[in-house]
């Protein structure tokens, strides 16, 4: 299966690096299946960063990981609302998994789930959000935890995005 990560650079030795804003999923190296959303991601670096060349990297993932630990989120459910909320929150301290698959809290779905985060109470909240967020067609995430996930990841090749 192929998988794409947006960046400023040519990503050819994927990493694992602390983040410096709460991520969905924690620290970790970040794919997707979908090629458009990883060329925005691309030239949003780019803008953040104010150096460098969008660029989309592309590698090869084989999906037989019998040797990871890893965790599936098919769709947006509560137990994924808490875990977003959770790593959004730097509050996450249970399992350690190697690799976390799972739907995208995007800018769209960010307000639902920042009420969610301060909701009272939770339970009730919960039905609402998830409501709100299944409207949206969520892309989805993968996340290389350890170095152990990342020897999955085959790098292929990397592309500038040009800007029309």
């Amino acid at each position: 299966m192929k998988l794409y990560h947006g960046s400023n650079i040519v990503v050819d030795k994927p990493r694992i690096l602390l983040p410096n804003r709460a991520l969905d999923f924690g620290a970790g190296f970040y794919v997707t299946t979908d090629r458009i959303q990883a060329e925005k991601w691309a030239t949003i670096v780019v803008e953040r960063k104010k150096e460098g060349n969008a660029v989309l990297n592309i590698y090869n993932f084989d999906e037989i990981v019998d040797d990871l630990l890893f965790k599936h989120f098919t769709k947006p459910t509560k137990e994924w609302l808490d875990f977003v909320s959770e790593h959004r929150l730097w509050q996450y301290k249970s399992i350690n998994y190697d690799l976390i698959i799972g739907p995208v809290a995007n800018d769209n779905t960010m307000p639902v789930i920042q009420a969610y985060m301060n909701a009272r109470n939770k339970e009730l909240y919960a039905q609402i959000a998830l409501e709100d967020i299944r409207a949206d067609r969520l892309k989805d995430q993968y996340v290389f935890k350890t170095e152990k996930a990342l020897k999955h990841l085959i790098f292929l090749e990397a592309k500038k995005i040009w800007k029309e």
